[in-house]
């Protein structure tokens, strides 16, 4: 049965995931910025793949090209491509190891999209911090699946 698809939580949990994502940070810190964004994006192209596909993740990455002033289309072909990939997967109940590994899959390859993206439109490269986020980003994957699951399933 294909449940209805729950806007008011999923327009709550894209703003939150936008605020984060500029929230500031002081020192190192920013390196380790989560990459709340794809994230969000990851999760409801999981939990409502009848209704959002590449379309969508395109217009998320291509809001946050917008909103951070960053080459435009970096962030949006990343999502497009990453929506695209968890199209060809397909609908599946995946365990708990094997989405850890699939979202650290993702993540790099979204993160190596954006890196190639950032020096094909000229800026320098700085080092290894670039992978950073990688790494928070797939710690905090299940928190944030948890989260986002127990409010979808309520509504």
């Amino acid at each position: 049965m294909v449940r209805p698809f729950s806007s008011i939580v999923f327009i709550l949990s894209l703003l939150i995931a936008y605020s984060l994502y500029f929230y500031p940070l002081r020192g190192e810190m920013t390196y380790w910025r989560p990459m709340f964004v794809f994230l969000v994006v990851i999760f409801w192209l999981q939990a409502e793949p009848h209704v959002l596909g590449v379309g969508f993740a395109w217009l998320a990455g291509l809001a946050l090209d917008v909103l951070s002033g960053g080459a435009l289309g970096q962030h949006a072909l990343a999502m497009a491509v990453i929506a695209y990939l968890l199209q060809l997967a397909g609908q599946r109940n995946f365990s708990l190891w094997y989405q850890m590994m699939v979202v650290t899959a993702l993540t790099l390859f979204y993160q190596l999209v954006t890196i190639v993206v950032s020096l094909l439109a000229g800026k320098a490269a700085e080092n290894w911090f670039m992978l950073y986020p990688v790494v928070s980003t797939v710690f905090l994957w299940q928190f944030v699946s948890i989260v986002q699951w127990k409010l979808y399933k309520t509504e």
